[in-house]
C-alpha cells in the first residue's frame, strides 16, 4: 500500500496530525521541515499549500492558530538558506509585514535589510 517512502512518510503525519493531543505549534514545527523539503524536492504545489495553510491560521481570531503560525513557522523560515533564497517569492507584503518582528529576533541585520528593502519596508514614524 506505500511503496513510495513519500507516500508512507505523508500516511504517517496525516495520522499524527489526527491526534487530539497535538498542538498547533508541534504542527507548525512539523510544517516547517515538511517545507523545507518541498524547497529541496522544489515541489511548488506543496510549497504552496503549506504557505496558503499558515497564511490562512495567521488570520484567524483564535489566537492559538495565529500565535502558532508566527512563532513555530513563520519566525523560523528564514533558518533554512534555501527556504530564505526563495522567501520573496512565496511571501506576500502583507504577511511579511505581519510576521517582520518576529523574523527580526532570528535574522542578521543584512538578511533583514535584504527583505526590507525587498518588500518596501520603513520605519512607522513616531507620533510626538
Amino acid at each position: 500500500m506505500y511503496g513510495d517512502k513519500k507516500l508512507l512518510k505523508l500516511h504517517l503525519i496525516k495520522k499524527d496530525f489526527q491526534d487530539p493531543d497535538l498542538s498547533p505549534y508541534t504542527v507548525f514545527s512539523e510544517l516547517l521541515a515538511l517545507l523545507e523539503q518541498a524547497h529541496i524536492d522544489n515541489d511548488t504545489t506543496r510549497i504552496k499549500n503549506i504557505y496558503d495553510y499558515a497564511e490562512w491560521c495567521s488570520l484567524q481570531k483564535d489566537q492559538k492558530l495565529w500565535n502558532s503560525a508566527g512563532v513555530s513557522f513563520y519566525e523560523h523560515l528564514c533558518d533554512n538558506e534555501l527556504v530564505f533564497a526563495q522567501f520573496t517569492k512565496w511571501i506576500k507584503k502583507s504577511t511579511y509585514s505581519k510576521h517582520r518582528d518576529l523574523l527580526k529576533l532570528r535574522l542578521e541585520d543584512d538578511k533583514m535589510k535584504q527583505l526590507d528593502r525587498f518588500y518596501g519596508w520603513t520605519k512607522p514614524q513616531q507620533t510626538k
